[in-house]
């Protein structure tokens, strides 16, 4: 038997669903209303406003990333192969997902409200802050090149992945994410690797 997820998980869902095929402009009470199969009213015995919806988007996304950051993180495992665990999830889970990627990736989307443009700016500093905290440990320091700063590779490891998620939404998810996220982890690994001696 089918679970039925909760209502308020449903008007999330079909409100990222909206965000990415149409923007902003696409996500109204009474487009997501119809999406949903439910009066608009009935919004709103779930949700206050579309800010309240917004804020609840990306809750969602902030709870997948800690998800995908703390499954099976082992501080006994090397650290590239940690960050690498981490990017391939990403991709994995974007794949799944394109929607999520179209939303998650369009921070202009929330630029205009302080509430969420601040949210976002958690979520990023978060993510940060996690790679950070791995390739600045001594294990990181070890392992990774020690001639560059620890958050310029932290930030050259987020930047590389947000353009491989940009790419493929920008080309119509037309290549295979995770088999070209894949491809570029591991000459990423190679040049933040700490050399050979």
């Amino acid at each position: 038997m089918k679970t039925q997820i909760p209502r308020s998980e449903q008007i999330v869902r079909v409100a990222i669903k909206l965000l990415s095929e149409g923007g902003i402009a696409a996500l109204t009470t009474k487009n997501l209303a119809k999406a949903v199969g439910v009066t608009e009213p009935a919004l709103y015995r779930h949700f206050s406003s579309k800010l309240d919806i917004l804020v609840a988007i990306l809750d969602h996304f902030e709870k997948h990333m800690r998800a995908l950051f703390e499954k099976g993180i082992d501080g006994e495992v090397a650290v590239l192969d940690q960050i690498e665990m981490v990017y391939n999830r990403v991709f994995k889970s974007f794949s799944a997902q394109p929607a999520l990627a179209s939303v998650v990736f369009s921070e202009e989307l929330f630029r205009h409200d302080k509430r969420l443009s601040e949210q976002v700016a958690r979520i990023m500093d978060t993510v940060e802050g996690r790679i950070l905290n791995l390739l600045s440990s001594k294990k990181g320091r070890t392992e990774c090149r020690n001639d560059v700063p620890a958050k310029d590779l932290t930030r050259v490891v987020m930047g590389s992945l947000r353009f491989i998620v940009t790419r493929w939404r920008l080309g119509n998810y037309e290549f295979d994410l995770e088999k070209e996220g894949t491809a570029f982890w591991q000459s990423l690994r190679r040049m933040i690797a700490a050399p050979a001696k």
